[in-house]
């Protein structure tokens, strides 16, 4: 990957993205993703020494780490819906697949995002542990393409780990 300055480190993210709910083995390809979003956020905890006419600002420390996951699936597929409606997916004597809408109370897994774009460094992303829940309505009727719109939490895994964000080092063509 060039050092800064460089216009090749610019970006335009295309990827896939995969997901394995708790108790599954293998992953699963969601299909097109229009939309991937990550947003870390911290809490902090702000100290003040009174020592002097003005406090002054002395100390700040992280008191609270979260990171909120927004997904948008282009794929109305029993799987993909059922992660917005909280639901298991059974088959029934017609082979057609059912959801039971909010048979659970949390949709958990592991996400995993390959970078796959051709312009800037390509990524990779792995999110251990991820609780999604409804994002936004899901209209069926319409004159637009529909998605699917899930929003989650990444959370920590029991060694205390969110996940990783790998930056490919990428071997670039000289003509």
């Amino acid at each position: 990957m060039p050092a800064s300055p460089s216009t090749d480190n610019y970006y335009v993210g295309k990827g896939k993205i995969s997901f394995k709910a708790t108790g599954e083995n293998a992953f699963r390809d969601v299909g097109n993703v229009s939309s991937l979003e990550t947003a870390p956020n911290v809490t902090t905890l702000e100290h003040f020494s009174s020592r002097e006419g003005v406090k002054t600002k002395d100390m700040e420390v992280v008191t609270e780490k979260k990171m909120t996951v927004t997904m948008v699936m282009d794929e109305w597929t029993a799987e993909n819906l059922a992660m917005a409606l909280l639901g298991d997916v059974t088959v029934d004597v017609d082979g057609n697949k059912v959801i039971d809408i909010f048979s659970r109370n949390t949709f958990e897994g592991e996400l995993k995002y390959e970078g796959t774009n051709e312009i800037g460094p390509q990524m990779d992303i792995d999110l251990f542990r991820v609780v999604f829940k409804p994002g936004s309505s899901l209209n069926p009727i319409s004159d637009e393409w529909g998605n699917i719109e899930i929003e989650g939490e990444a959370l920590a895994d029991s060694q205390g780990k969110f996940g990783t964000w790998t930056v490919r080092e990428q071997v670039v063509a000289t003509p």
